[in-house]
């Protein structure tokens, strides 16, 4: 049987301008997009602050997992880009801060750049909507 994918989004949607959709369920996964510093207003948070601008990636993460019928506990999988591989230890830290065990599988990449110049991290993931994690 075929699913269908429905469009999740926050109100208001920050990533409207950039013509995406913040994330999709289907069936019992949501896909989500890439989340970045940016508030709901479309506001770069934290220019030049790594630790304020992964905060607000996650929070924007949170966000766009509430608004689909999830949470960051039932995240299966992130990918995490950052322009500065020297901050991983940090995302390990944050990764205990945001997530609980068993963790997501993960993805670290160091990039050149981001969407916009002042971005320094951007965390896409795969979440369930019902089941649990096993582990």
């Amino acid at each position: 049987m075929a699913e269908n994918a429905v469009r999740i989004k926050t109100d208001p949607d920050p990533y409207e301008p950039f013509r995406l959709a913040q994330a999709y369920r289907v069936g019992d996964l949501i896909f989500v997009s890439g989340q970045t510093a940016i508030s709901l207003d479309g506001a770069i948070v934290g220019a030049g602050d790594f630790d304020a601008q992964a905060a607000q990636t996650f929070e924007n993460l949170a966000a766009v997992l509430r608004a689909g019928g999830s949470d960051l506990s039932k995240v299966v999988k992130v990918t995490i880009f950052l322009k500065d591989m020297s901050n991983f230890g940090k995302i390990v830290a944050l990764r205990e801060k945001y997530f609980t065990p068993p963790y997501p599988a993960d993805t670290i990449v160091e990039i050149t750049s981001l969407a916009l110049p002042e971005l320094e991290i951007e965390i896409e993931a795969i979440a369930l909507v019902e089941g649990e994690i096993e582990g």
